[in-house]
């Protein structure tokens, strides 16, 4: 019924030709998730109160409109089934034997992606993404930090002045180009306060 629910995919099994013929993917690109993994009752609570949202209440206040919301609208079920969903995801996302450069870090689902894609690129594969710019200058982020800099090839900084993406116009995101190769020398090409991927070429 889990699986499918969720869909599990296991990569070495659903591209198994490609992890035996080649040892993982030559070329992995992606706009991954830009989600931070934490629970958040106002996606279950506002859909049948827009105000629990909209509103900042106190503490005492929310807790006595949860309660009024829950038995009013019968989403006892409901609610502790997407509790119980975020619970478990932010377990998994934890756990230092699934992603050990996590570890510390208030998990984003993109830096679990870069992860993976390490894994499943081939030694002389190469990873490129687009994410937000936390594992430069998130400081519990070193383990991370380190072995992003001995992979990277390239970064592009762009400030959001021409919204190209959704998030403010004052938010930086970069293209993060890597090497599935852990270099001993960090050597990279960096490009800072772009407006525009154009500027790159």
């Amino acid at each position: 019924e889990l699986a499918e629910k969720y869909r599990f995919l296991h990569w070495e099994l659903e591209f198994a030709d490609v992890f035996a013929d080649r040892s993982g993917f030559d070329l992995v690109l992606g706009n991954p998730p830009w989600i931070k993994v934490e629970w958040n009752e106002g996606g279950v609570m506002g859909d049948v109160e827009p105000l629990f949202v909209l509103r900042s209440y106190s503490g005492p206040k929310l807790s006595q409109l949860r309660k009024e919301l829950i038995d009013r609208y019968e989403l006892r079920g409901s609610y502790l089934s997407t509790y119980e969903e975020a619970s478990a995801i932010q377990s998994f996302l934890n756990a230092h034997q699934n992603y050990p450069l996590l570890e510390g870090q208030k998990v984003n689902l993109y830096r679990c992606f870069l992860l993976q894609a390490w894994k499943n690129t081939r030694n002389s594969g190469v990873s490129a993404f687009l994410h937000p710019e936390g594992i430069y200058d998130d400081p519990n982020a070193s383990n991370l930090r380190s072995a992003v800099y001995h992979r990277l090839a390239a970064h592009f900084q762009f400030q959001n002045e021409l919204k190209l993406f959704p998030i403010g116009n004052r938010n930086k995101f970069g293209i993060n180009i890597h090497k599935n190769v852990n270099r001993e020398k960090i050597s990279f090409v960096h490009l800072s306060n772009l407006f525009t991927p154009v500027t790159i070429d």
